[in-house]
Order: structure tokens, then sequence, then C-alpha cells
């Protein structure tokens, strides 16, 4: 097993492949910063991966130590996890969270390895506008439910973004992109990714970056009435025959989204905000 070290290696370790029900989808783990010393992580994907099965089930690695770092073991535990979600609390955005630490309690005794998302990732709409309208981005999941199983790891798709970063599309909080998109990919992260340069608006620049920009969440198909219809990504199992062509773009819930579930998922329970230091006049 590869012990990870450049963005795109990490983000193998970042999500985890979900079954519910006969559905398959995607999640991934997060964080949520209480303070400077404690966070909470979750998993995150969907409202329609899960349904209303209460019940899901995916595969986690194990970890070991190695020169005293955490690292994968090339073993893997698979777990039926029973977990309550919290829902967005905008009920027209489709995420949900459900707390890591039951599942880590439910299995003691095995160190699990896990990458997880955090809010340092999700740049303000300021900070975006410093992108182009074109930028590469990387897709993590699970497409057509297919995946390493051997090795427990999922695929990467490689896009385009079609809107800009810093806008959101058709006055909502989506932004599009230019990426296949499948039954299984529903809850996959969405990543711009530079390893060792990127182009800027004034020229090149060196080094590595990594933005969250979202969470893949539905697309438009082309029926045989020309009509196009956005239609959220089937988590179906089994492929179904039907006249819908997908027309390779994808839409993302904007990962500022993600930020407001963690606030909600934190007023749940009973979390405060903390504090904001004040200066005297």
């Amino acid at each position: 097993m590869i012990e990870p070290k450049s963005p795109s290696e990490q983000l193998l370790f970042s999500t985890l492949r979900i079954e519910a029900g006969n559905s398959v989808g995607t999640g991934f783990f997060y964080s949520v910063k209480i303070d400077d010393k404690s966070e909470i992580p979750l998993i995150i994907t969907n409202k329609h991966v899960v349904g209303d099965n209460k019940v899901i089930s995916f595969s986690l690695h194990e970890a070991k130590l190695k020169d005293n770092q955490s690292v994968p073991a090339g073993k893997f535990v698979k777990v039926n996890y029973k977990s309550q979600w919290v829902n967005h609390p905008n009920t027209d955005i489709d995420l949900c969270a459900t707390p890591l630490q039951p599942l880590i309690n439910q299995i003691s005794g095995k160190s699990i390895y896990y990458i997880k998302l955090t809010e340092d990732l999700i740049w303000s709409n300021d900070k975006l506008d410093e992108l182009s309208a074109v930028e590469d981005v990387l897709m993590i999941g699970y497409p057509i439910g297919l995946w390493d199983h051997v090795n427990n790891l999922p695929l990467i798709r490689r896009g385009i973004t079609s809107t800009h970063p810093a806008i959101d599309f058709q006055g909502k909080s989506y932004g599009v992109i230019d990426i296949a998109v499948f039954p299984g990919s529903s809850g996959s992260p969405v990543l711009v990714v530079n390893e060792g340069s990127y182009g800027t608006r004034t020229g090149l620049s060196l080094g590595s970056r990594v933005i969250f920009l979202g969470v893949l969440q539905s697309g438009p198909v082309y029926n045989t009435e020309g009509e196009i219809v956005i239609k959220t990504i089937p988590t179906a199992k089994h492929a179904l025959a039907n006249t819908k062509v997908m027309v390779n773009l994808g839409y993302h819930i904007k990962s500022k989204e993600i930020i407001e579930l963690g606030a909600e998922f934190k007023r749940q329970l009973n979390i405060p905000e903390p504090k904001q230091d004040t200066k005297p006049e």
C-alpha cells in the first residue's frame, strides 16, 4: 500500500464507498473545528445517497505506525454503521453529515487511517475571484460503483470548471464542471488540485495548492423529447435502460454550504460558536 505524500495521493484516502440499501454513492471525511484545540470528524454525503436507510456499509483502511507516523496498513475493515444524520439547514441543499467518533468506538481495538478535508481548503468568494474561469479539477469517487476493491481505493476523474468558481450558477449555490458523471459519483468532492506549479492571472506560480470547490450532486440530461432536465446523479447499483443521455456536465454544491452544514451540526449538539477577539476602542 502506498504511503500518501502528494495532495492527490492523500485524496485517495479522503473518501469512502457508501452502500445504502440498493444504492452506491460517495462520502468523504471532513473536520468541523470547535476551537483551536478540538474538532469533530464527520462523514458527509448527499441526502439522496443515504435516502431512508439508517444503516450504511463501507470499508475503512486500518492504520499502523511507521517512524511514529500513522500510515495505511494495507488491511481493511468492513463496517455496517447505524447513525443519525444531520441535514443541511436549507432543505433545498442536498447534504447531510454523521459523526465519525461513534464508528471509531464501534471498531475499538483497531486504528483507522483516513484523510480529512478541512475548512481551510474552502476559499471565500474574495479568494475565488483570484481564480480563472477555467481551472483543472479532480473529482474523487466511485462512478457506476467502480473502485479498486483489492486496495479499497476510489477512482479519480479529471475535468475543468464550466462556470467561474466565484459565481453562483443561476443565482444558486452551485458550480458547474465539465466532467463525465455517472451513478455512484453522488457525494464526490470536487477540488482544484495543482502539484508543482499552476497558472495565475499574473503568470506561473511554483508550489502546490488544493481548493475544495464543492460536492457533486446532479447533472443535466437530454431526453428523447429534446428537453434538458437537471437530475440528481442516480445511485442504483445496476444500470437501467432509459432514453436519457448525460451531457457530461456535473453540478456541484458549493463548499460554502459545507461550512453551513458544520455549523448546523454544532447547533444540534449545542456547541457554542467560538468567541471572536475584540479590540478595546
